[in-house]
Order: structure tokens, then C-alpha cells, then sequence
């Protein structure tokens, strides 16, 4: 674009930084930027955990293809197995559209599906970034919804949306689910969540927030029937697992397997939950303390009851499972947590957290990358 004698260059740069769409793209690229290198400089630098294995090999990847990448990739190569993968794992643990999606986007090319599931989950993380924009302007306002894009981008367990993993994929669904809800669009609601529960089977919990909204923004209350295709993702897994096994309990034995290191499996144990404190349960009962503390807001700003809900379910099913091990990334796809950040007015909180959380998001993604950290 050419500039005219006489135009301001530095009036028409915070113009152009003051858009939209450029902050957000600016912002997810260099908080993608920021999480590739701390990769290669951590393969490079840093002592790995033998233990560790990647999905796929090669500078990057073998850091982002990692943990549970390792096993998405495996079934977007090979599919479902009736037997145990590894040990007692077995891999319907594991929800399968995003495994199928890297299958059917690798067909060409199956030997570069690491690099496609990589390059999937960033795309699909910048997806949910607008459609986090989009509704947060719709429910809430334009400079909550940027400054919450921001905040979610750099947030310190926001590796997981550059990982071979699902994450991107649920909540691009689930935002789209309830962005399409807020505009009376109730069949499309349904078939969005119905999807995110064949992704992660917390999206079954999506019927909630989908029916208060729906319940204030649609006149026809038949519309509500949609919802009852939001748990169908799901249960038409559950009876595919029930089949490939042979076991209706399958798919709860398989996750179960995974071990259990909070509440709940203490006390089924025997033990209390003070006998298994180690470093790392510290820091997850720690983050699981923010997260709650965070709730605190939810009325002071006037967060809508089908959005608080959110929040509130999804660390209720942490706690129901016992299982604290992956609490700070599970937290991350439940949104209205950055709109409560992005709440807060304070000018010292909105220079220090940005700040902070950038320095937790490198070293995070450091551990995590060289396997001492469990995601």
C-alpha cells in the first residue's frame, strides 16, 4: 500500500496494530514462535528424560509430537487396538478425530504426519483465537475479547495448542458450538459440540452452557432438541470401543489405567493424599488453587451463568476423576478463565502478567519438551 506525502508512518502502524485480526495473528505467531524455539533450544541444550519418546523424529517435531502425541499419531497410522499398546495402555483412551483428521491430511504424504499434526493443532489454535474473539465480542466487548486472545496465547500451559494434541481442535469446536448457539443457531450448535465430544470426551458437558443459552436466545423451544445430538460423538465411540473390545466399562478401564494422582486415587488407595506429595503434585494442586481462585470473579464480572458454568464443570470433572496430572492444560480450553484475566483493569497486572506468563509458558515448555514435566 502506498503511503501519501505528509502521512503519519507511526499513526498508520498503531492503526494497523490496533485491528483485530493483525493483533491476533501477530499474537498467536509469536507465542508459536516463542514455543518452537524453547523446543530446539531445549533438544539442543537440555538433559531429555530418556523415557521420553516422540511421534516423529526430526529437529521440533520430536518435542511437539511427544507425550500424548506419541499415541495420536500412532492411531492416525494404524487405528484402534483391542490389546494394550504399551504395558496396561490402551489407545482408545484416546478420542479419534484428531487422529483422523492428521490421517486424512497425511494421505498424500504419510511420512511427514508428524509434521501435518504439528502444523494442524497451530492452525487450528489461530481458528480458535478468532472464534474466541468473536463471541467474547458478542457476550462480553471488543477489548475483553482481544486482550482475552492475547492472554490465552501466552498463557503458561498454552504449549499444548503447538503439540500433536487435540486441544486446538475441542476448542475450536467448542467455541464455534456456542458461538453459533449466542446467534440462535441451534442445530449447528449441537453438531459442532456433538463433534468436540468425538475429540475430547468433556464435550459431552457442553449440552449445559448450549442449553441456558439457547434457552435465552431461541423462541421456539423445540430447538432444544438439537441438543440431545451432543453427547452422540461420544456415545457412538463408546459403542465402537464397546465392540472392538468386547467391554461396555472399555473405554473408563482404559483412562483409568493412566493412574490417578489426585484426591480420589488416594483415597481409593488407602493413602492420604499428603503420603504422595512430591514436587510436581505441588505444582499442579498449586495450579489447581489459581484456577479456583479465578472463580472468584465470575459474578463481580458479570460473566453470563451459561459461560461461568464452563469453568466450574471442568474442574469439577478434574476433581470427580482424581486425577490432577494434567490440570493446567485441561484448564486452558476452558475460556472464561482469560476473559477473567482480561478483566482486571489494574495497569501494574496488565505489564506484569503478560510478562510473567511468557517466562511460565518457556520454562513449562522446557520440562515438558525434555520429559520431567508431565502435560
Amino acid at each position: 500500500m502506498a503511503i501519501a506525502p505528509g502521512s503519519n508512518l507511526a499513526g498508520l502502524l498503531r492503526h494497523a496494530w490496533s485491528s483485530a485480526p493483525l493483533t491476533i495473528l501477530a499474537t498467536w505467531a509469536g507465542s508459536r514462535l516463542l514455543v518452537i524455539v524453547v523446543a530446539a533450544v531445549t533438544e539442543s541444550f537440555v538433559a531429555r528424560n530418556p523415557r521420553l519418546t516422540g511421534g516423529s523424529g526430526g529437529p521440533v517435531l520430536t518435542s511437539l509430537t511427544s507425550w500424548d502425541g506419541w499415541w495420536y499419531l500412532g492411531i492416525a497410522r494404524s487405528g484402534y487396538h483391542a490389546a494394550p499398546i504399551s504395558g496396561q495402555y490402551h489407545d482408545y483412551a484416546f478420542f479419534p478425530l484428531y487422529p483422523a483428521l492428521v490421517r486424512v491430511l497425511s494421505l498424500a504424504t504419510p511420512a511427514f504426519d508428524g509434521l501435518i499434526a504439528v502444523l494442524l493443532s497451530n492452525v487450528l489454535f489461530l481458528v480458535a483465537l478468532w472464534l474466541l474473539y468473536r463471541l467474547t465480542a458478542e457476550v462480553l466487548d471488543e477489548e475483553r475479547a482481544l486482550w482475552s486472545c492475547v492472554l490465552l496465547a501466552v498463557f503458561p500451559f498454552s504449549w499444548v495448542f503447538s503439540m500433536a494434541y487435540g486441544e486446538s481442535l475441542f476448542l475450536a469446536l467448542s467455541l464455534g458450538s456456542l458461538l453459533a448457539a449466542e446467534r440462535g443457531r441451534a442445530g449447528w450448535a449441537a453438531i459442532l459440540a456433538s463433534l468436540a465430544g468425538l475429540t475430547r470426551l468433556p464435550g459431552v458437558l457442553l449440552v449445559v452452557p448450549l442449553a441456558l443459552i439457547l434457552w435465552r436466545r431461541v423462541r421456539d423451544r423445540r430447538a432444544l432438541a438439537w441438543l440431545v445430538l451432543v453427547p452422540l460423538g461420544a456415545a457412538l465411540f463408546a459403542v465402537y470401543v464397546a465392540g472392538l473390545t468386547g467391554s461396555a466399562d472399555a473405554i473408563g478401564t482404559a483412562q483409568d489405567a493412566w493412574g490417578r494422582i489426585g484426591a480420589g486415587a488416594a483415597a481409593a488407595a488407602g493413602q492420604s493424599l499428603g503420603a504422595n506429595l512430591d514436587p510436581m503434585l505441588v505444582t499442579f494442586l498449586v495450579t489447581l488453587l489459581g484456577y479456583v481462585f479465578l472463580l472468584v470473579y465470575l459474578r463481580p464480572d458479570r460473566i453470563p451463568l451459561a459461560y461461568a458454568v464452563i469453568p466450574i464443570l471442568t474442574l469439577l470433572s478434574v476433581l470427580a476423576s482424581g486425577n490432577l496430572q494434567s490440570i493446567g492444560r485441561l484448564g486452558m480450553v476452558a475460556f472464561p478463565f482469560a476473559w477473567i484475566l482480561a478483566g482486571r483493569r489494574s495497569r501494574w497486572f496488565r505489564i506484569a502478567w503478560p510478562a510473567v506468563s511468557v517466562v511460565l509458558l518457556a520454562a513449562l515448555s522446557v520440562e515438558v519438551f525434555a520429559g520431567w514435566y508431565q502435560p
